[in-house]
């Protein structure tokens, strides 16, 4: 990824957004981010990787743009726009490439995944407020349109079936089994689910880093405020954001029971204010199922291209123990829980 240091990071803050302060540089996967202190608030300047096009930024932020509308009740990162009312702009590395740059209020608070292993907190309260906030951001998305809302994004669930080449190099024998079945089940079904049940542009990625929690006056208790990393958006079906969120949170509770609970808890929320219908409730089960397949084989195939990497193999733990648990349920008696909500 391009050099760039945190002081000259914070010049191109002070030459286009006219904001000084301190930055400091924030950990990131494939963009360089920095966290700009100043007196009239904290902000992200972020530098996107050149893979990112202008049209994938542009479809983050025209959201924003639009959630800021429609969806008040969050704190979700604000787009700033510059002194000539642009809310992207170009940017060359040092070596000559070329790539775009931008800047969005920082949203205070803690991830989900550290305060979800607290013993402190109401576990019920923080995943029914899971549920409402996804709901909300959904609700806040469902009439966005974009010219790039159908591109291709590396974790659309779409890609699922494209994926079956990996089941091949599944090491254990359950899993291969599980994952071929869930995955089959998928594909066959997809198709049929596009055509007959709602469908718009989702997050795609409320994991529990992506996930912000706060406490205050108004709510003391830790609760969820915010959604952030809006990269790997795409259409979709909307019952695909809830079972994403709801993978994610069920990486933080073990027993069976405490899995139930925590389903139950995010569809309660979700249901209290964008309402699923019986049709969508019936496939969830089936599309948590499939985003952890999709999961397993994109992590064999990046282990497979990397394996000196062993901990591609070490944060599947969560995920191959979920779906051998949710296997190993009760279908129907999971299906009574979901469609308790209505």
């Amino acid at each position: 990824m391009q050099t760039i240091t945190p002081a000259q990071a914070l010049a191109l803050v002070e030459q286009h957004w006219h904001l000084s302060g301190i930055a400091k540089e924030l950990p990131s996967y494939a963009d360089r981010n920095f966290k700009i202190h100043t007196p009239q608030g904290n902000y992200v300047f972020k530098i996107a990787n050149p893979n990112w096009s202008y049209a994938d930024l542009d479809i983050e932020n025209a959201a924003l743009l639009h959630l800021a509308k429609t969806c008040p009740d969050l704190a979700l990162p604000q787009v700033m726009l510059t002194g000539s009312g642009q809310h992207i702009l170009p940017y060359t590395t040092a070596s000559g490439q070329a790539c775009h740059m931008r800047l969005l209020s920082f949203v205070e608070g803690d991830i989900y995944a550290n305060v979800a292993v607290r013993e402190d907190i109401d576990h019920t309260y923080l995943q029914t407020s899971l549920g409402i906030a996804i709901a909300k951001l959904d609700r806040g998305l469902q009439d966005f349109q974009h010219a790039s809302m159908d591109r291709y994004v590396d974790w659309s669930i779409s890609n699922l079936p494209d994926l079956r080449d990996e089941i091949i190099h599944v090491a254990e024998d359950d899993l291969r089994e599980l994952v071929t079945r869930h995955t089959n089940y998928f594909a066959e079904h997809e198709a049929t689910w596009k055509r007959t049940l709602p469908m718009s542009v989702i997050h795609n990625d409320a994991n529990d880093f992506n996930v912000i929690v706060a406490a205050n006056v108004t709510d003391p208790k830790p609760h969820v405020n915010a959604i952030i990393d809006f990269g790997d958006m795409c259409r979709h079906l909307r019952i695909v954001d809830l079972a994403i969120t709801i993978v994610y949170a069920l990486q933080h509770v073990d027993e069976d029971q405490a899995v139930r609970d925590c389903m139950l808890a995010i569809l309660q929320g979700y249901q209290s204010q964008y309402p699923l219908s019986k049709q969508e409730i019936q496939i969830m089960y089936h599309v948590i199922m499939a985003r952890l397949s999709q999961s397993i084989l994109m992590a064999t195939r990046a282990y497979r291209h990397n394996p000196a990497n062993d901990y591609i193999l070490v944060s599947q733990k969560g995920v191959r123990r979920l779906i051998r648990q949710l296997d190993a349920m009760n279908y129907q008696e999971l299906q009574h829980l979901f469609l308790s909500v209505l």
